[in-house]
């Protein structure tokens, strides 16, 4: 194994700790969608003084990343203004930089009586931002396409979109994300809105605790390899004094 492996690997897999790290602090985070590496297979004729001849490097490098979309666990809140969307899609929701997405269905009204995410961002319906103004003991109801009634009376539906490429979707918070594509969103065909309960964090803790394992022990296996040749390189140079 060359230094220059023993370096690669080592700086992958701490990466890869900074990956794990950030899904398991974020286990309990509505809406959050787990990182995934990508990881990419380098081979090089060169040695670490530019000779070429046989295969002489062979590493793995971390690439990218990529966003695991798959779906979470739906709790069930009981507040009459949470909601988790049931197949594809992502409520759509106001933010100072633009429209974001978000499948974290924790919302509740601003003191304007506006429909709001917990950190008061607005959120979209058909109609731009909906403003519920409670009073008369009116009971808020919301259906399975989105519609939200008070009372008997129509509000406004809420705005759901699904994109055809989720590559194009980056995130921007821990639950938000913004589309870098070309398409335009449409409403999904087949989903449904549940009021009363909102989607949990995608992140298997157990997985992942077991990824952080086996990490930990490459990290420290490649860092030990490391102080070795950082070791005999400074041998090496004592021997070249005399």
């Amino acid at each position: 194994m060359s230094f220059f492996v023993t370096v690669a690997g080592k700086y992958v897999n701490e990466k890869r700790l900074d990956i794990i790290s950030n899904n398991l602090a974020n286990a309990q985070t509505a809406g959050f969608k787990a990182s995934r590496p990508i990881f990419e297979m380098i081979s090089s004729t060169e040695d670490e003084t530019g000779q070429v001849g046989l295969l002489k490097n062979s590493y793995v490098k971390l690439s990218d990343t990529y966003i695991d979309f798959s779906d979470a666990s739906i709790v069930e809140s009981g507040a009459k203004l949470d909601m988790a969307i049931l197949g594809p899609g992502f409520f759509s929701v106001m933010t100072p930089e633009g429209v974001q997405y978000t499948r974290n269905g924790q919302f509740m009204l601003d003191k304007s009586s506006r429909l709001v995410t917990m950190s008061g961002e607005p959120v979209m319906g058909k109609g731009g931002e909906i403003t519920i103004n409670v009073s008369d003991g009116k009971e808020i109801l919301i259906e399975g396409d989105g519609s939200i009634y008070l009372g008997k009376d129509l509000v406004d539906t809420i705005k759901v979109v699904e994109f055809k490429d989720l590559n194009g979707l980056k995130p921007v918070s821990k639950s938000n994300f913004t589309y870098t594509g070309n398409e335009a969103g449409e409403t999904p065909k087949l989903y449904s809105i549940r009021q009363g309960s909102y989607e949990t964090s995608n992140v298997n803790v157990v997985l992942e605790m077991v990824d952080l394992i086996h990490t930990m022990r490459a990290f420290e296996c490649y860092t030990k390899i490391d102080q070795m040749f950082s070791d005999i390189n400074g041998k090496l140079t004592e021997l070249a004094k005399f």
